[in-house]
């Protein structure tokens, strides 16, 4: 069994993975899940920098989003601008894959933002 990649390097795969498919957008039968992949790549991309920074605080890893979202709270309490860019990811993610939701160009440039936000100030 392989080793998994850690946390670090699993946000430069995210990003970069979601980067190439930014080249099907256009295409007439992949550009819509290329779109909703997008978006759920940027919020594993910000699921993986939290862990990442959690990780470097001596936390546990967190096996499911509730725990996540509970850490973040209490570790970076002061910084609700970046949990809510994080929750606004996650929110568009959870869209895309369950409802979907077909993430525009200013969507995707919006959940850029967001994750560069998270990946800021969330250290």
């Amino acid at each position: 069994m392989k080793t998994p990649l850690p946390h670090a390097d699993q946000v430069t795969v995210n990003d970069q993975l979601a980067q190439h498919l930014e080249t099907l957008h256009a295409d007439p039968i992949l550009g819509n899940s290329s779109r909703q992949w997008h978006v759920t790549l940027l919020f594993y991309a910000a699921v993986h920098w939290v862990e990442e920074q959690l990780q470097q605080k001596k936390y546990p890893p967190s096996f499911d989003h509730q725990t996540r979202k509970k850490r973040l709270r209490q570790v970076w309490s002061s910084h609700k601008t970046a949990i809510r860019a994080y929750l606004q990811l996650e929110h568009f993610s959870r869209q895309a894959r369950y409802d979907g939701w077909i993430p525009t160009d200013q969507d995707l440039k919006d959940a850029k933002n967001y994750l560069n936000h998270v990946k800021t100030t969330i250290v």
